[in-house]
Formats: structure tokens, sequence, C-alpha cells
């Protein structure tokens, strides 16, 4: 039996779209006063965190757009990130750009936006044999993972790093920092910037005035591990200023042998349930995230292994190192292998598998620190059984 139509709220609905209909008319004159009449109100991008649902809330007729789109989950395949390097190279010489990469995008922000979240940036470079970037400082925390065998050279703060493939250089905001590929080949890595962030609260800028750079000191080659190398161990004095940044990482070069070993080490361990076999790099003086708004991990899967399934209010960008295998975000399987990048954005359900007959190692990168320090950061992991399980 058919409902009968309410004429009372037939006619209030009629009401309220005049009343809107001349906010609208006013807002006209409004808008060229730099105000605007409240017609609508704003969609939040995210169901309620403790029900456990990773959907956003449904569009209402008098709801806001949403500002800033949310990260969608998305694979970028090393094979043809490789493809557009290798041309690159050859049409493009470094003077024309200033940098020759190939940038990640994410689908979910069209053109609006370089970037694959709403707070990380991801450029992979390549170098050839006499390239040369020269000293520059910028406001943004950045990080290059090395990616070719040979990294060519970074010099930071004076310290002259000569990292391999698997090693990480962190250039933190403040911090004088070249780029150079003394090299037979060219070299790869993939740069990682809390740019988009900075550059949202108005606080992006650069410098490439190196003659007026403060003193660094002159550390001598191997400083950071020579001087921040020894877990547990920390320097209680200062050798060299390290750059002008505040609560960043004075370390610069993180060995990937070092990581890698550190991963081997721990693999008869029964791990953590949602992550396997994961290590932080972390700032030696505090032990805390090597920057206040980016941390830094490397996971070990072990052959066959599977995580369960696990969320948290932070978005994260993978890098695979080595192996092969798939990560499953809300549904959506994302096959991975060596040198690929993927990210898991935040509110969304993920499980690893490692499919293959050997590890599988992944980097990646997390703005944790960043959601932590404005009181928003959570964490949910479902058991076996499909329980919902507070983590943090």
């Amino acid at each position: 039996m058919a409902a009968t139509p309410n004429p009372h709220a037939a006619a209030r609905e009629k009401d309220l779209e005049r009343i809107i209909a001349e906010l609208e008319r006013l807002n006209g004159e409004a808008r060229a006063r730099n105000l605007w009449i409240r017609t609508r109100w704003n969609l939040p991008n995210q169901m309620p965190w403790h029900l456990g649902l990773p959907d956003a809330p449904g569009q209402g007729p008098h709801n806001l757009p949403v500002e800033h789109v949310a990260a969608q989950p998305c694979l970028w395949k090393w094979a043809e990130i490789e493809r557009y390097l290798d041309t690159l190279i050859e049409l493009c010489p470094l003077e024309l750009t200033e940098r020759q990469s190939v940038l990640l995008t994410n689908p979910a922000f069209g053109m609006s936006g370089v970037k694959v979240t709403n707070t990380i940036r991801i450029a992979i470079s390549i170098y050839k044999p006499g390239d040369v970037a020269h000293s520059h400082l910028h406001s943004p925390n950045a990080s290059r993972t090395i990616l070719s065998e040979t990294g060519g050279y970074t010099i930071v703060e004076g310290e002259r790093i000569e990292p391999r493939r698997g090693d990480l250089v962190f250039t933190p905001n403040g911090t004088w920092h070249e780029h150079g590929n003394n090299d037979a080949e060219p070299v790869v890595w993939a740069d990682t910037l809390d740019w988009p962030l900075v550059d949202f609260l108005g606080s992006a800028w650069s410098r490439t005035d190196a003659e007026r750079a403060a003193a660094h000191g002159n550390p001598v080659s191997g400083f950071s591990t020579r001087f921040f190398g020894r877990g547990g161990i920390r320097p209680a004095f200062s050798a060299h200023p390290r750059g002008e940044g505040r609560g960043l990482t004075p370390m610069f070069h993180y060995r990937g042998t070092d990581i890698r070993a550190a991963l081997s080490e721990l693999r008869e361990y029964a791990g953590d349930p949602y992550e396997g076999i994961a290590v932080e790099l972390v700032n030696p003086q505090t032990g805390e995230a090597v920057f206040p708004t980016l941390s830094y991990r490397a996971q070990l899967l072990r052959a066959g292994e599977k995580t369960l399934p696990y969320r948290h209010s932070a978005s994260q960008v993978y890098c695979v190192l080595e192996g092969s295998g798939a990560t499953e975000v809300d549904g959506e399987r994302l096959e991975w292998s060596r040198n690929d990048f993927f990210v898991v954005p935040s509110h969304r359900w993920r499980r690893h598998a490692n499919g293959g007959g050997a590890d599988a190692v992944l980097y990646s990168c997390s703005d944790a620190p960043l959601v932590s320090k404005i009181g928003l950061y959570r964490a949910q992991g479902r058991l076996e059984s499909g329980k919902l399980v507070e983590l943090a």
C-alpha cells in the first residue's frame, strides 16, 4: 500500500527551497565582499572511526563539497616508471627542469596536485653520469631511497654520502644539500617529501645562495654512522652543526645493509600479526620519528606470510625493495614486485600477503607522527574471526 503524501512536509520543503534561493541570491552580493552566507554544511571525509567502516558519508542535497579530497589506493608499476625515466634522460637536459624526475600522482587529485597523499610527494629521480644538482636548502623535509645499485653522491651539511641500493639519505628541513653522479651508469632514487603539507601551511620555501650558508664544520665522510650509528649509545656532545631545523634527525644516512640485517636477525620471532617483522628508522637522539611529520619503516614478509586486516588514521606509501606479493585495500588487490610503489590512504583496511617463495621487503613512509601530534591517531585490526580490535 502506497504511503499517503504529507501535505505539510511538502509545503515546508517548498518554503525551504524559496529560503535557500533567496540566500543564494544574497550570496551573489556577499561574495563580492569576501563573505559567504551559510546555506550548506560540511560533509565529513570519513564515517565515524569506532564503527570500523572505511566509507565516506553520502553526499546530501545541502552538503558542501569535500574541500580536500582523500587519496585513493593506487599502485605504480616500476616498468611504467622506468620507461619514462629512460625517455627523460634522452630528451631533457638537467638545466631545463632542474631535476630529471617522474612524479607519482594519485588519481583522486587529477591535475590539481602533484602528490600521492595530501601530505606526501614522491618523485623518482634519475641522474646521468656527470649530472649535478647544486647546493640548495628548503623548508620541506625530504629523503632519498636508493633504487639503483649505486646512488651517486649526496652532500648534506658538508657530509659526503655515497649510498647504495636500499640506503636512505635524509635531508631534513633547513639543511644544505647537493647531489651528483660520478658513477659510470645512471643512478635512480625516490625522493619523498612532506611538500604538500608544508605548502598547504604556507611555509614552503627554498634557497640556492649557498655562499651565505652557515659553517657546518666539514664532517668526515661517514660521519652519520660514526657519530650516531650505535643503537642505545648516544653521544653527549655535538660535533658539528646539522642544519637549522628543529626536532629532526641529525643522522642523515641509514644503510640498507643495516636495515636488512636487522630484519633478518628478527625473522625467527612471530612478529606483529598486522605488520610481520617491522622496524622503524628513528632520530638517534630522541628515539622518535626522523621527522615530526613523517615516519619511515621497513618490514619483512616471509615466504607465504599473510597479515591480518589493519587500518589506521594515517596515510602510508610503500616501496618494494625485495620480492613480490599483494596488498588488499578495502577489497582492491594491488599486486606488487621489485621497485613498485603503492599507497594505502588513511582509514582504509589493508592486509599484505607474500605469495612467493622468497622474502619480501617493503619500505614505507607515513604521516603518522603528524596525525599523532594533532591528537587524531587511531589504529584498528581485525582478528581471523572478524572481531574488531582497538590497537591505538
